[in-house]
């Protein structure tokens, strides 16, 4: 299979995202592949959730009080919308931090509207606006847990991030993989993308405790894991809980969801790191493995096929998936 995202302007080909992708089921053969699925990728805050399973296994949760939306934030990667923010804040205060703590560095947030409002408002971005604030604050609640020392918490030999580590190569079945650094100062690992479509595989089926609350709780807070105008919420909102999504960065997204035949993981990469060719893709792969009805179709259509618009919000082309079967 060929997978190209064509971007159009009127009806004619002005640019084009290539992807790779891999689908595996339950037990982790290869139901759908284009390009290598062998492919290496920086999953990043694909981590999210995976990351999470050392909070819940950590003993934060009787003894910090946690509840579903502070596990949900924990494991997102949100637009720095003010509930959002809040809902760090909470995470952060139950654990008996504050916003020092927080080392994952400070950005504008990803939505627009609550960036114009800062602005409106006098004031600057924080880190709590940072997407990935709420993967740090679960991070520190969970060695604050262990009564593990938060300082350095972000160092590859921190002993939480040695934790998370174990944990990451157990979901993945991959033993050795190489580390760098992702845009929030913390580890991120790279692997292939057949070994990430089976860490969500695993998060759909919920094969441990861990992931079934993990999974239960992306479905009950869509909101908290992206936020307005995002793939991941939009569509974990529109599979009524059958299904969770989460964005890696750089065109890496991940999905896991459960149909009546079992459990399939889906991990894709755009080559280029197109945001918006991610989610075209992601819909046009389960769309040609069927795993998709028509309702929720036409409500995920905005994503299937995006449009190019003007300054002036004139539609002026589109940007849309093509699954190409190579006959070589």
């Amino acid at each position: 299979m060929i997978l190209v995202a064509k971007q159009y302007r009127g009806d004619v080909v002005e640019s084009f995202h290539l992807g790779y992708a891999v689908a595996v089921n339950d037990n982790n053969e290869i139901i759908f592949t284009a390009g290598e699925s062998e492919y290496p990728v920086f999953i990043q805050a694909a981590a999210a959730p995976f990351q999470t399973a050392v909070l819940l296994e950590s003993g934060a949760v009787d003894k910090f009080n946690l509840d579903d939306e502070d596990i949900a934030i924990a494991s997102s990667s949100h637009n720095g919308e003010a509930y959002q923010a809040e809902a760090v804040t909470r995470l952060l205060r139950k654990a008996g931090l504050n916003l020092d703590a927080l080392q994952c560095g400070i950005h504008p947030p990803l939505d627009h509207t609550s960036y114009e409002q800062l602005i409106l408002q006098g004031r600057r971005p924080t880190v709590l606006h940072n997407s990935n604030s709420g993967v740090h604050a679960g991070i520190l609640t969970a060695a604050k847990a262990m009564d593990i020392d938060i300082n350095s918490y972000t160092n590859v030999e921190h002993p939480i991030q040695q934790r998370i580590f174990e944990k990451i190569k157990d979901y993945s079945e991959k033993e050795k993989i190489p580390m760098e650094v992702d845009n929030g100062n913390i580890p991120t690992y790279f692997m292939p993308l057949f070994n990430l479509a089976i860490m969500y595989r695993k998060l759909a089926a919920g094969t441990d405790e861990s992931l079934q609350k993990i999974f239960h709780v992306m479905n009950l807070h869509p909101k908290l894991i992206a936020g307005k105008g995002r793939f991941d919420t939009d569509f974990i909102t529109a599979m009524h809980g059958k299904a969770v999504s989460k964005y890696g960065f750089e065109g890496v997204r991940c999905i896991g969801i459960r149909t009546e035949s079992g459990h399939t993981g889906i991990a894709i990469k755009v080559l280029d790191g197109n945001w918006k060719a991610a989610d075209s893709m992601a819909i046009a792969i389960l769309k040609h493995l069927k795993m998709l009805d028509e309702e929720t179709l036409d409500k995920l259509d905005k994503y299937e096929t995006t449009a190019l618009k003007s300054h002036s919000e004139k539609a002026i082309g589109k940007l849309e998936t093509e699954i190409v079967i190579d006959e070589k």
